[in-house]
Protein backbone atom coordinates (compact mmCIF):
# COMPACT_ATOMS: atom_id res chain seq x y z
CA UNK A 1 0.00 0.00 0.00
CA UNK A 2 1.32 2.99 -1.30
CA UNK A 3 0.20 6.45 0.26
CA UNK A 4 0.90 9.75 -1.12
CA UNK A 5 2.06 12.39 0.44
CA UNK A 6 0.05 15.63 0.02
CA UNK A 7 2.79 17.87 0.62
CA UNK A 8 4.04 17.95 -2.89
CA UNK A 9 1.95 21.65 -3.85
CA UNK A 10 3.62 24.61 -3.07
CA UNK A 11 2.71 26.71 -0.10
CA UNK A 12 1.13 30.37 -0.44
CA UNK A 13 3.44 32.93 -0.16
CA UNK A 14 3.08 34.70 3.09
CA UNK A 15 0.94 37.57 3.51
CA UNK A 16 2.18 40.85 4.25
CA UNK A 17 1.59 41.89 7.65
CA UNK A 18 -0.72 44.92 8.56
CA UNK A 19 1.48 46.59 10.60
CA UNK A 20 3.87 46.61 7.68
CA UNK A 21 1.27 47.71 5.80
CA UNK A 22 0.17 50.94 8.24
CA UNK A 23 3.71 52.02 8.08
CA UNK A 24 3.99 52.13 4.57
CA UNK A 25 1.31 54.26 4.30
CA UNK A 26 2.51 56.59 6.95
CA UNK A 27 6.27 56.30 6.01
CA UNK A 28 4.43 58.28 2.33
CA UNK A 29 2.86 61.06 4.52
CA UNK A 30 5.95 63.35 5.73
CA UNK A 31 6.48 64.14 1.98
CA UNK A 32 2.67 65.73 1.73
CA UNK A 33 3.04 69.36 2.11
CA UNK A 34 -0.60 68.93 3.75
CA UNK A 35 1.02 66.60 6.10
CA UNK A 36 3.36 69.19 7.47
CA UNK A 37 0.17 71.85 7.45
CA UNK A 38 -1.47 69.53 9.41
CA UNK A 39 1.40 69.10 11.92
CA UNK A 40 2.54 73.29 12.58
CA UNK A 41 -1.19 74.23 12.65
CA UNK A 42 -1.69 71.23 15.57
CA UNK A 43 1.52 72.90 17.52
CA UNK A 44 0.29 75.88 16.72
CA UNK A 45 -2.87 75.27 18.74
CA UNK A 46 -1.29 73.45 21.35
CA UNK A 47 1.25 76.32 22.15
CA UNK A 48 -0.96 79.10 22.29
CA UNK A 49 -3.28 77.05 24.17
CA UNK A 50 -0.62 76.23 26.64
CA UNK A 51 2.34 78.26 26.47
CA UNK A 52 2.03 81.49 24.21
CA UNK A 53 0.00 84.24 24.80
CA UNK A 54 0.23 86.17 21.39
CA UNK A 55 -2.77 88.94 21.15
CA UNK A 56 -5.63 88.54 19.39
CA UNK A 57 -5.66 88.33 15.69
CA UNK A 58 -1.85 88.45 15.35
CA UNK A 59 -1.52 85.12 13.29
CA UNK A 60 1.60 84.64 11.09
CA UNK A 61 2.56 87.96 9.13
CA UNK A 62 5.72 88.03 7.62
CA UNK A 63 5.43 91.91 7.37
CA UNK A 64 4.58 92.14 11.36
CA UNK A 65 6.92 89.25 13.00
CA UNK A 66 9.89 90.38 10.25
CA UNK A 67 9.78 94.01 11.66
CA UNK A 68 9.18 92.72 15.19
CA UNK A 69 12.38 90.73 14.91
CA UNK A 70 14.35 93.74 13.16
CA UNK A 71 12.89 96.13 15.75
CA UNK A 72 13.98 93.71 18.72
CA UNK A 73 16.97 93.53 17.43
CA UNK A 74 18.12 96.58 17.21
CA UNK A 75 15.76 97.49 20.32
CA UNK A 76 18.65 94.87 22.21
CA UNK A 77 21.83 95.95 20.36
CA UNK A 78 21.45 99.98 20.16
CA UNK A 79 19.27 100.24 22.73
CA UNK A 80 16.73 102.04 21.01
CA UNK A 81 13.03 101.85 22.15
CA UNK A 82 11.22 100.79 18.51
CA UNK A 83 7.60 99.44 19.06
CA UNK A 84 7.92 95.67 19.33
CA UNK A 85 4.39 94.16 19.96
CA UNK A 86 3.51 92.29 22.96
CA UNK A 87 4.60 88.58 21.64
CA UNK A 88 7.88 89.78 20.63
CA UNK A 89 8.41 91.75 23.61
CA UNK A 90 10.58 89.27 25.09
CA UNK A 91 11.79 87.13 22.78
CA UNK A 92 12.60 87.35 19.23
CA UNK A 93 9.96 86.16 16.76
CA UNK A 94 11.45 83.76 14.67
CA UNK A 95 8.30 82.92 12.36
CA UNK A 96 9.64 84.75 9.45
CA UNK A 97 13.47 82.47 9.70
CA UNK A 98 11.68 79.54 10.24
CA UNK A 99 9.43 79.68 7.17
CA UNK A 100 11.95 80.52 5.16
CA UNK A 101 14.77 77.59 6.39
CA UNK A 102 11.55 75.14 6.37
CA UNK A 103 11.27 75.70 2.64
CA UNK A 104 14.54 75.71 1.98
CA UNK A 105 14.84 72.56 4.25
CA UNK A 106 12.03 70.93 2.27
CA UNK A 107 12.82 72.69 -1.48
CA UNK A 108 16.29 70.61 -0.73
CA UNK A 109 14.78 67.51 0.71
CA UNK A 110 12.64 67.28 -2.65
CA UNK A 111 14.90 68.31 -4.92
CA UNK A 112 12.93 71.54 -6.14
CA UNK A 113 15.99 73.59 -4.74
CA UNK A 114 17.53 75.88 -8.07
CA UNK A 115 17.11 79.85 -9.20
CA UNK A 116 14.61 80.46 -11.02
CA UNK A 117 14.87 84.39 -13.00
CA UNK A 118 11.99 85.48 -13.90
CA UNK A 119 13.74 88.94 -14.77
CA UNK A 120 12.78 92.45 -13.80
CA UNK A 121 14.55 91.85 -10.53
CA UNK A 122 14.46 95.38 -9.38
CA UNK A 123 10.83 95.76 -10.31
CA UNK A 124 9.48 92.38 -8.23
CA UNK A 125 11.81 93.78 -4.99
CA UNK A 126 9.65 97.01 -5.20
CA UNK A 127 6.67 95.09 -5.60
CA UNK A 128 7.58 93.14 -2.40
CA UNK A 129 8.50 96.36 -0.62
CA UNK A 130 5.26 97.81 -1.48
CA UNK A 131 3.55 94.72 -0.51
CA UNK A 132 5.10 95.26 3.00
CA UNK A 133 4.59 98.17 3.65
CA UNK A 134 0.96 97.97 2.92
CA UNK A 135 0.57 95.03 4.74
CA UNK A 136 2.50 96.61 8.16
CA UNK A 137 -0.64 100.16 7.25
CA UNK A 138 -3.35 98.20 7.44
CA UNK A 139 -2.38 95.50 10.43
CA UNK A 140 -0.56 92.49 8.52
CA UNK A 141 -1.03 89.31 8.03
CA UNK A 142 -4.50 88.14 5.84
CA UNK A 143 -5.89 85.97 8.93
CA UNK A 144 -5.90 89.55 11.00
CA UNK A 145 -7.35 91.40 8.09
CA UNK A 146 -10.18 88.38 7.62
CA UNK A 147 -10.98 88.76 11.37
CA UNK A 148 -11.08 92.31 11.64
CA UNK A 149 -13.19 91.88 8.55
CA UNK A 150 -15.69 89.84 10.26
CA UNK A 151 -16.00 92.20 12.69
CA UNK A 152 -16.92 95.20 10.38
CA UNK A 153 -13.86 97.12 9.95
CA UNK A 154 -14.23 98.51 6.17
CA UNK A 155 -10.39 99.42 6.41
CA UNK A 156 -9.97 96.03 6.50
CA UNK A 157 -12.24 94.60 4.29
CA UNK A 158 -10.81 97.01 1.59
CA UNK A 159 -7.61 95.43 2.62
CA UNK A 160 -9.10 91.97 2.09
CA UNK A 161 -10.50 93.22 -1.40
CA UNK A 162 -6.76 94.27 -2.23
CA UNK A 163 -4.84 90.94 -0.84
CA UNK A 164 -7.44 88.90 -3.19
CA UNK A 165 -6.58 91.22 -6.47
CA UNK A 166 -3.21 91.14 -5.56
CA UNK A 167 -2.61 87.47 -5.25
CA UNK A 168 -5.05 87.37 -8.42
CA UNK A 169 -2.93 89.75 -10.84
CA UNK A 170 0.50 87.44 -9.40
CA UNK A 171 -0.96 84.74 -10.72
CA UNK A 172 -1.65 86.02 -13.87
CA UNK A 173 1.30 87.84 -14.00
CA UNK A 174 3.79 84.79 -13.16
CA UNK A 175 1.27 82.36 -15.53
CA UNK A 176 1.83 85.25 -18.44
CA UNK A 177 5.93 85.03 -17.92
CA UNK A 178 5.96 81.51 -17.75
CA UNK A 179 4.52 80.96 -21.11
CA UNK A 180 6.81 83.82 -23.06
Amino acid sequence: MTTTSATTTTAPPPRESTAATVWTTVSRWPRSPIFYGIVVAFVAVIAGQWWISPPAAYGLCSACHGRDLVDWAVNHIEGKHLFVTAAGAGWPLFTVVGVVLGSLAAAKRNGELRAINLGGNARQFGYGAFVMCAALFVGGCPTRIVIRTGYGDVAALIALVGVAGGVIAATLSMRWYARR
